[in-house]
């Protein structure tokens, strides 16, 4: 589970993406944590971490109410290295990195998907017929999939996404003139008390001035 939330922050983001790969690939060691502090990682003992960080934040006169309390951080310490310590099997590994080179038209995607499904014995199933239904309904409304790419490793680096999410920009553009998606728990995170379906998107109207400047 770890390194699908690791893979799902890093989309929208090729380096971040590449570096989790890598990672995923060949699992770095956690050779930049100090020896005691690499033990108790090693052993994920959190009580004996948060202690340890306590007596040298004390000596190094900080106070833990200035900032993340040593509980947090001996958590997130061990966290990571067992984040980083997972290897995918190279079967998996593989999968993974076939279907993250799909970048096809829309009107390609179905197929390619569903050939990507059968090379790694795989059934997506109601997600592959959900995806088929929205390319469809996409043409139905008069847009060209063919000049629509589908990018299996696009993503928008922000994390309250559960959906489809998307951007629109000019032929050749390397920015976006629009974007947003599908995303039922960003109210929940507002402080919604049960999840409330959403999908919107956002402008950027000086991108699109500055494009009607040049193009007069």
């Amino acid at each position: 589970r770890g390194w699908r939330m690791r893979l799902a922050r890093a989309f929208g983001s090729a380096p971040m993406l590449e570096a989790a790969l890598a990672d995923l690939a060949n699992p770095p060691r956690n050779s930049q944590l100090s020896g005691p502090v690499a033990l108790l990682v090693l052993d994920g003992d959190a009580e004996g971490l948060a202690a340890h960080i306590a007596e040298g934040m004390e000596e190094a006169g900080l106070s833990a109410s200035g900032g993340r309390a040593p509980a947090d951080i001996a958590r997130r310490l061990i966290e990571k290295a067992q984040l980083r310590s997972v290897r995918l099997s190279d079967d998996a590994f593989s999968a993974l990195k076939g279907f993250l080179e799909i970048d096809v038209a829309l009107s390609d995607a179905t197929a390619a998907l569903d050939k990507f499904a059968a090379d790694a014995g795989l059934s997506l199933g109601p997600a592959l017929e959900n995806f088929a239904a929205r390319a469809k309904a996409i043409e139905a409304h008069g847009l060209s999939a063919a000049h629509i790419r589908y990018d299996a490793a696009f993503g928008r680096p922000l994390d309250y996404y559960t959906g489809l999410v998307f951007e629109i920009a000019v032929q050749g553009g390397d920015r976006p003139l629009a974007g947003g998606g599908r995303y039922d728990r960003l109210l929940t995170l507002l402080g919604a008390k049960k999840p409330i379906p959403g999908v919107g998107f956002s402008v950027w109207l000086d991108r699109i001035e500055a494009l009607r400047e040049t193009a007069k």
